[in-house]
């Protein structure tokens, strides 16, 4: 598994921060490697979708988890056309009324990735968690 982090200090409440990462139904709008997300069910704090997600249009299965005003975990499993899984961690933190950091962790698995490919699918994972926490910051100004 490899471990990524980053973070991001939004000036924003974290009620408004909130709603933009709990709201899956909208991912598709921040991270720009979900191109579709069907929500199936919604039980008390965990939703499960399928998603089409990636460069090659892959089918997964999303298995989110909402701890409110805290975290977001979503587990990104059964790719059946893609070589990653993994879990996207995104953790709240006010740091006053107005001001919010986000911080973001992946745990993916990238071992069905040939050698050679590897340093490119890591650093578009980070390109693309960057570029989403730069929507994610536009939104909730």
């Amino acid at each position: 598994m490899d471990q990524k982090h980053t973070s991001r200090n939004v000036s924003a409440p974290i009620d408004k921060v909130w709603n933009i990462i709990s709201n899956i139904g909208n991912d598709p709008k921040y991270w720009n490697q979900i191109h579709i997300v069907n929500i199936i069910s919604k039980t008390g704090n965990t939703i499960q979708a399928d998603s089409t997600l990636g460069p090659f249009s892959a089918k997964g299965h999303e298995i989110v988890v909402l701890h409110p005003r805290q975290s977001v975990i979503t587990n990104i499993t059964n790719i059946t056309q893609g070589p990653i899984t993994g879990t996207r961690t995104v953790t709240l933190t006010p740091l006053s009324v107005n001001s919010t950091r986000i911080d973001l962790s992946w745990n993916i698995d990238i071992s069905r990735i040939p050698f050679f490919a590897k340093v490119f699918a890591k650093d578009n994972f980070m390109k693309s968690t960057e570029q989403a926490l730069d929507q994610i910051t536009q939104a909730v100004r």
